[in-house]
């Protein structure tokens, strides 16, 4: 596999998260899947097992929590390509024609939420520490590229 500088500095960034923020296990991503029967919760596309995201309602980038509570199944395309950082309930409301579908969806990810016991956010100073320590360690990172280039190239 090769990864870009940029993939990598993204997942040194996602592994300090971790320490504090796990990921759901597979058993629990199980419980996810479950709960919406397979199917995305935006567009209740069919996303078959190895298909979908376990997708943030509040996206990480905006301090959501990886837990259950935070998490939803998502179709591909609703994921990566159409909701990205937007808010869950706006998005919800693009991707339902009619009121009542919508209202309906937003219920059962609300029941979701509440179950898992509501959408945990990361404190704000612990996230502006781990961003400080992603910035220091991918720095450092890029200085190491840079050394052993001019080392192989030199």
């Amino acid at each position: 596999m090769n990864l870009t500088p940029a993939q990598v500095k993204n997942l040194m960034r996602r592994g300090l998260r971790f320490l504090i923020d796990p990921e759901p296990d597979s058993e629990s991503k199980k419980l996810v899947r479950d709960y919406f029967g397979n199917r995305c919760a935006y567009c209740d596309r069919p996303t078959p097992p190895g298909e979908g995201d376990i997708d943030h309602l509040i996206s990480a980038a905006l301090g959501g929590a990886n837990g259950l509570a935070n998490r939803v199944l998502s179709c591909k395309p609703c994921n990566a390509q159409e909701k990205r950082h937007l808010d869950w309930k706006e998005f919800l409301k693009r991707k339902c024609a009619e009121q009542k579908v919508f209202e309906q969806r937003t219920l059962k990810i609300d029941s979701w939420v509440q179950r898992n016991g509501g959408h945990p956010v990361l404190d704000k100073e612990l996230l502006a520490l781990l961003e400080s320590e992603a910035k220091r360690t991918t720095t450092e990172y890029d200085i190491a590229c840079k050394a052993i280039k001019a080392k192989a190239c030199g």
